[in-house]
């Protein structure tokens, strides 16, 4: 997950800025807001960033995203909001470590394991953080617009879906409610995970079939040519081989097959463990795992132009859109 809670100093919108009053037509939005602030008003800052640019169209997709969460949350706003203030602050522990040592504190997936997935108490509390943070940290926000619209917007019927780490379960209630789509397969590796996103799936109201798995990408064999969609959003910085995901991907999809990848730069968090260190050397190493790119978009941590976040090494979300290419590949 793309860390988005370090702002670039040059760039630093009116903190005193009104952003709830521009919020005011978007009620969704605006209740989150207004809360996280009630909750911890230190964050004001950070949420004027977040809305300082304010982009009426954009807002309003994230608004009916905001209104699913909210239905999600129920009475327990305040728990996720905190839980959300958590993790903020376990993100700024490892971005210490990381402007000191230039690299993440993990090293291993047992050690993401041992700290963070087999630990319920911490996972649900991860869970709920991110579901926040999906609406109100900018990158996360236009990744998933790109997700409901340039992915599965151009979805062709009959497509079948697979998605790498559920999580919440926005990205599943949205393929659930895509007519092109067929059918739905998840896989995860957390039990917790597993849980919160068919719970969140129910809250929701999705009746159709989506099947959940407890299962490991890297490790699970290939389904050969079974899927049509593939997406995998915030989980390679979590693989000490991401490569051999996406190539179990790969082998997954059908020829022509499309995929969806989120991934960040520079993105330190209490459970990440691959870093690539610039855009390009995610693209490539994308390329290298046997897919075109279509569609590329970076987007930088909230308060930082692109070109800043590159020369400080400040997070970065790269959100590709790629095809199967159809030539074997290479090994390495």
């Amino acid at each position: 997950m793309a860390s988005d809670i370090v702002q670039d100093d040059d760039q630093k919108p009116n903190p005193n800025a009104d952003y709830l009053a521009d919020l005011a037509p978007f009620a969704s939005l605006h209740t989150l807001a207004a809360r996280i602030v009630a909750i911890w008003p230190e964050h004001h800052a950070y949420l004027a960033a977040r809305f300082h640019d304010f982009d009426t169209a954009f807002e309003a997709r994230m608004d009916e995203v905001a209104r699913l969460a909210l239905i999600d949350i129920g009475g327990r706003l305040d728990l996720y909001v905190s839980d959300y203030r958590w993790m903020c602050e376990a993100f700024i522990a490892e971005e210490f470590h990381f402007r000191r040592n230039r690299t993440y504190r993990l090293k291993t997936f047992a050690e993401a394991e041992r700290e963070v997935y087999a630990r319920p108490e911490v996972m649900e509390r991860y869970v709920r953080g991110i579901l926040i943070s999906q609406l109100v940290w900018e990158p996360h926000a236009r990744a998933f617009d790109m997700f409901r619209n340039a992915f599965l917007g151009a979805a062709q019927a009959g497509s079948d879906y697979l998605e790498i780490g559920p999580g919440h379960g926005l990205f599943v209630y949205f393929a659930a409610h895509c007519r092109a789509i067929a059918s739905i397969e998840a896989w995860d590796v957390s039990q917790s995970s597993i849980a919160e996103t068919r719970n969140a799936l129910a809250r929701l109201g999705v009746t159709r079939d989506v099947r959940i798995e407890l299962c490991d990408v890297v490790q699970a064999p290939p389904r050969h040519e079974a899927f049509d969609l593939a997406v995998i959003s915030e989980v390679l910085e979590h693989l000490e081989q991401p490569d051999l995901a996406l190539r179990s991907l790969h082998a997954a999809l059908r020829p022509g097959g499309r995929i969806f990848v989120n991934a960040p730069v520079n993105s330190p968090a209490p459970d990440h463990i691959y870093l690539w260190q610039s855009p390009d050397e995610f693209v490539s190493f994308f390329e290298q795992q046997g897919f075109d790119v279509e569609y590329a978009r970076f987007f930088p941590v909230t308060g930082a132009s692109l070109g800043t976040a590159l020369r400080k090494r400040l997070s970065i979300s790269c959100v590709l859109l790629g095809r199967k290419r159809d030539a074997d590949l290479t090994e390495i």
